[in-house]
């Protein structure tokens, strides 16, 4: 039998944080959409559900994935980190399928600068209205984790 999917699972390992607290406007004003962020503290990133992949950057430093039912998530690996490409090995493809759980990127963090919030991830949501809750604001989460984020898309 296979296994259910979860709704959605953190894609990486890290402090669970409110987008409000991203040290960069352009995703703490939400004006990309809703969302949350992650203070990356393990060394992958995998998919947070199925789906199909519509972006990969080839610095292989942010990532767009679509579900089959329209949900839509850029996940952007670190702040200021476009040019920084010599920290990601991406595993993935764009307009390749992936399952919940795939790997996404592998990330050296050493190779990331040693300043506060350098490793802070944004995962940004372009469907308006998502409802959206952070059950482990604040907390360390496991990549993998399906109980830190609850998302609520509407009928």
């Amino acid at each position: 039998m296979e296994k259910q999917e979860k709704n959605f699972i953190v894609p990486m390992s890290g402090l669970l944080l409110p987008l409000e607290d991203v040290p960069d406007s352009t995703f703490s004003d939400k004006s990309l959409g809703e969302g949350f962020a992650i203070e990356l503290s393990g060394d992958v990133v995998v998919s947070p559900f199925s789906g199909i992949v519509i972006a990969a950057f080839p610095s292989g430093h942010a990532f767009i994935i679509r579900r089959d039912d329209g949900l839509e998530v850029l996940i952007h690996i670190g702040l200021n980190s476009m040019k920084n490409s010599a920290a990601f090995k991406a595993n993935i493809d764009k307009y390749q399928r992936v399952k919940q759980g795939d790997i996404l990127t592998y990330v050296d963090k050493s190779r990331f600068p040693a300043t506060q919030g350098a490793l802070i991830s944004p995962l940004v949501f372009a469907n308006p209205n998502l409802k959206l809750t952070l059950n482990k604001a604040k907390q360390n989460v496991l990549v993998g984790d399906e109980s830190a984020v609850s998302l609520e898309l509407p009928a």
